[in-house]
């Protein structure tokens, strides 16, 4: 793990992980307090539900923003004026390393949108998602298994790990796999010529080089961040659902929520590389945080199961600020964040209906300084 992070909640150690991944991240476990498990009642896709604020319905004549976002006003108590001097100094006056887009959703409608002065950042701009798109990688898997096509507790489908059947790889579950603690090491720099991440990208088969890595500790035991993983993930969307991820995509997932501009970027074996490539536009980011909000339900239909949204965010058993490819704050329950390299985030907050989009170039304090700049605003609201 990375050293001591000098921000107030154990969130940010999380976020500093995820955005900055200053090297191979292995935890097994901390004293931080977790979020409390409800009634041991199995869900249908198998996982306990826990105690944390219930998902709001969208409110009766708001518009699902398939189509266009419907646009409303700051709640009383929000202090506007808060929320602009924080952005105002994340966008750093369009520098290079700066804040470009900030958008907040509350009661299912945009109450504040704005973009850097920078000439390259604007409303249609398709922007990187870096490992946001591991929780896209995160909502597919949960849609094959609410099909009844992958089980979280049986061995993962990796057809190099199934070959010899005393390969300790063989037992290792989905579910291991989306906590990060399949026991694998890994690097994850993508600045650090030489990591596993950089060796994987050159590879041409990033699924293949992924499935060749060696185990140092037992599934289960420890939590290491590994976007080797959630390639394998993603080939998995592809493999299980008829061979093309992005087709499965496309009819599952954004076509249902009117998100149409869509770089998703595969490699030369044709994998879709769902550990850093779902890139769009602010908008439609928030579309998939609402998504998240509403626990899967867009216009009446269950997209992504209800159940295993409240999975996505139950702390792992190996890393209590980090669920099922979605990073968690144990300060405020409920609250789970899509993060991505250089200060990428979708948060996502039930208890206050509210969904915050930041995109960046830059990760460490400004950016999250910015998003916690803003929660701490609606939670002042209270």
């Amino acid at each position: 793990m990375i050293g001591p992070v000098p921000w107030r909640r154990p969130l940010f150690s999380a976020l500093v992980l995820a955005i900055l991944i200053a090297g191979a991240c292995t935890s097994t476990g901390t004293d931080r307090a977790t979020p409390t498990t409800a009634d041991a009642t199995t869900t249908t896709v198998g996982v306990p539900p826990i105690a944390v604020p219930d998902f709001p319905a969208q409110p009766d004549g708001v518009p699902w923003p398939t189509e266009e976002w419907s646009v409303g006003e700051l709640p009383d108590g929000v202090d506007r004026a808060a929320i602009d001097a924080a952005t105002d100094t994340a966008f750093a006056d369009g520098a290079e390393e700066r804040v470009r887009a900030v958008v907040i959703v509350h009661g299912g409608q945009i109450v504040y949108e704005r973009y850097s002065p920078h000439r390259t950042d604007g409303p249609t701009e398709i922007m990187p998602s870096y490992s946001i798109a591991k929780s896209v990688t995160s909502a597919a898997i949960g849609i094959l298994v609410g099909d009844g096509l992958l089980a979280l507790d049986e061995p993962a489908p990796v057809p190099e790990w199934q070959v010899d059947p005393d390969d300790p790889r063989a037992d290792i579950t989905l579910g291991q796999m989306l906590h990060m603690s399949t026991g694998m090491p890994w690097d994850d720099r993508f600045d650090e010529e030489g990591s596993t991440l950089n060796e994987m990208r050159a590879s041409g088969d990033m699924a293949a080089f992924a499935a060749t890595q060696e185990p140092v500790a037992a599934p289960g035991e420890q939590f290491v961040y590994n976007t080797g993983t959630s390639t394998l993930l993603a080939r998995m969307v592809g493999e299980t659902s008829g061979g093309d991820a992005r087709a499965f995509l496309d009819e599952r997932l954004f076509g249902p929520l009117g998100i149409g501009s869509v770089h998703a970027e595969t490699d030369r074996a044709g994998t879709w590389l769902g550990g850093f490539s779902a890139d769009m536009s602010a908008k439609d980011f928030a579309k998939f945080g609402l998504l998240y909000v509403r626990g899967g339900e867009w216009d009446g239909n269950q997209i992504v199961p209800r159940d295993w949204v409240e999975y996505s965010r139950t702390p792992s058993p190996t890393e209590p600020e980090y669920g099922a490819h979605w990073w968690l704050d144990p300060l405020r329950p409920g609250v789970s964040y899509a993060l991505g390299f250089r200060g990428q985030v979708i948060t996502v907050d039930p208890m206050h209906d509210l969904v915050v989009v930041q995109l960046s170039t830059i990760g460490g304090s400004l950016a999250l300084d910015h998003t916690e700049a803003i929660l701490d605003a609606f939670a002042d609201a209270d």
